[in-house]
């Protein structure tokens, strides 16, 4: 066996605990809703879950545009014959996939979501132009930088920060609209509004999979997906009054029909997950498969992932879900974060900066209030009150209606993104949306230091965000300087001792800090089972 070809061996076994650090960060996207409205017992969330991740694994189309040639120019690795610089490419790959792990892990042990998407794109940039600063460009920054496609890294860069403030505005207006029709008596206003608010849901949902979850799929022809695009909106029409008078029909029984929405909604939203997200994980590894085996291959093209390799993946990744413990703890953020009560007091303190920013709101909010008609104020205070909790029941982080919010405002906005081919983080679209909405909701005021310390987390959390890009980058670039300085044996041999350390010690750090009793999880245990 080659070099070259140990190398993909390497590549595949960091694959595999890519896409299980990788499963175990981005499952809040899709299951936090579910499991913060304890709609069912764990175990029938799961199953949801893990379904609808086969069914992404099998639509999806494999093509890894971002891994091969996305971020950086394949064509600037060549050597003086023309051929491709089979090396340099792997060295690019296996930095990339060791960063990912080791980054990723990190980020799960302190129980904080981040997007795989930023991660994967920042360690391709970083990676790249270590190997062509060290390999090519006599160690010259600027003469590396020529690698980067810069328009497509600025264009995906700019639209998931962009993402992150519509988010949080879309979550926010869209969670007070609704409230403000049902109010917190849903059984009562169900009979009203509670069709046409479950065609809307299903109707967003239907989008969603067309556009970000099956839109992809490799048995759909350029003429079905035309077809589906042009027809759309009569599509979205039907299942909105199809579901829109089915729901009336259960009118009085309004639980059942949002538990059904919520668990629609998170199997829709794990499928588009596992079929776009999927090649982020295992992308670089079928690239640097496909320059060691396949002679000439052209970097630039369009190669897809074979089906096989799509399933095996999927199957990991729902294993991941069902098992990783990390999982919990990333769930267990944001729902506290989102909750009704206080419960995520535990999790963080107070900050100056969390102070400042809660005083120039409350000043923006006073001067909103001056502006808008007193008449409306009280209206809307009115509908959108929230009773006094019942101390003899255990109340759920999120209620019902709620839920259905974050799940069809998260759908709507992601899949408006992917129909315009805007680069989104689904992680923070989530995220975002279920803040915005538990803002809206008037979950954040119940006392000024859980209101500081439910700031102080969100800013955490958008403070990690802000961590990704730079520490993938640089981290990329380290690993890929120290492979290219060692050579390919002793460089990824030295990096693996390092891995290995991280997930022990990242390991140990986790089970220090969480207790599953403690959290969310075991909250959800003790409630449904």
């Amino acid at each position: 066996m080659t070099v070259l070809e140990l190398a993909v061996v390497v590549l595949v076994f960091l694959a595999t605990f890519d896409l299980w650090v990788g499963v175990t960060n981005d499952a809040v996207n899709f299951l936090n809703s579910a499991l913060g409205s304890y709609v069912a017992k764990r175990r029938t969330i799961y199953i949801v879950a893990t379904i609808g991740i086969l069914l992404g694994a099998f639509l999806s189309d494999g093509m890894m545009e971002v891994a091969r040639k996305g971020i950086f120019n394949p064509s600037f690795f060549t050597m003086s014959d023309g051929h491709l610089d089979v090396r340099a490419i792997v060295i690019i790959y296996l930095a990339v996939m060791i960063t990912d792990v080791i980054m990723l892990d990190f980020f799960n042990t302190f129980g904080l979501p981040t997007s795989t998407t930023v991660s994967i794109v920042s360690e391709l940039l970083g990676a790249s132009i270590a190997v062509a600063f060290f390999r090519y460009t006599d160690h010259s920054l600027v003469a590396a930088g020529e690698v980067i496609n810069a328009g497509s890294a600025i264009t995906i860069y700019v639209g998931i920060l962009l993402s992150v403030i519509v988010s949080f505005t879309g979550g926010a207006l869209f969670m007070l609209l609704v409230r403000s029709f049902f109010t917190h008596d849903v059984k009562r206003t169900f009979k009203y509004y509670g069709g046409v608010w479950t065609g809307i849901c299903f109707a967003g949902m239907l989008y969603f999979v067309i556009f970000k979850a099956g839109g992809h799929a490799s048995f759909m022809t350029a003429d079905v997906k035309q077809w589906l695009s042009a027809h759309s909106w009569l599509i979205m029409g039907g299942v909105f009054l199809v579901a829109t008078a089915i729901a009336q029909t259960q009118a009085h029984r309004p639980e059942r029909v949002f538990k059904v929405i919520i668990l629609t909604g998170t199997g829709s939203l794990a499928a588009a997950f596992a079929g776009n997200d999927l090649v982020n994980f295992i992308g670089p590894t079928i690239a640097g498969y496909q320059a060691v085996f396949i002679e000439n291959v052209d970097m630039a093209g369009k190669v897809k992932t074979p089906l096989l390799g799509l399933l095996a993946a999927g199957i990991l990744m729902a294993l991941a879900l069902w098992k990783s413990k990390k999982a919990h703890s990333v769930s267990d953020t944001e729902i506290r974060l989102a909750s009704n009560g206080d419960g995520m007091s535990q999790r963080f303190s107070g900050s100056s900066l969390a102070r400042a920013i809660i005083t120039a709101n409350r000043l923006v909010f006073k001067i909103l209030l001056v502006l808008t008609p007193r008449g409306l104020v009280r209206l809307m205070d009115g509908r959108t009150r929230r009773p006094d909790p019942n101390k003899e029941v255990v109340e759920p982080p999120y209620d019902l209606l709620r839920a259905t919010v974050n799940l069809t405002a998260a759908s709507v906005i992601i899949s408006i993104g992917t129909a315009n081919k805007l680069p989104l983080s689904t992680t923070y679209v989530s995220f975002m949306v279920a803040m915005g909405a538990s803002l809206a909701d008037r979950c954040w005021g119940t006392s000024a230091e859980a209101t500081e310390r439910r700031v102080t987390g969100v800013l955490v959390v958008v403070a990690g965000w802000g961590l990704t890009g730079v520490l993938a980058s640089t981290g990329a670039f380290i690993v890929g300087g120290i492979i290219c300085a060692l050579g390919i044996v002793p460089g990824v041999s030295a990096m693996l001792v390092v891995l290995a350390f991280s997930l022990w010690h990242m390991g140990r750090r986790h089970a220090k800090t969480f207790n599953v009793d403690d959290n969310i999880n075991g909250m959800l245990q003790k409630a449904v089972g």
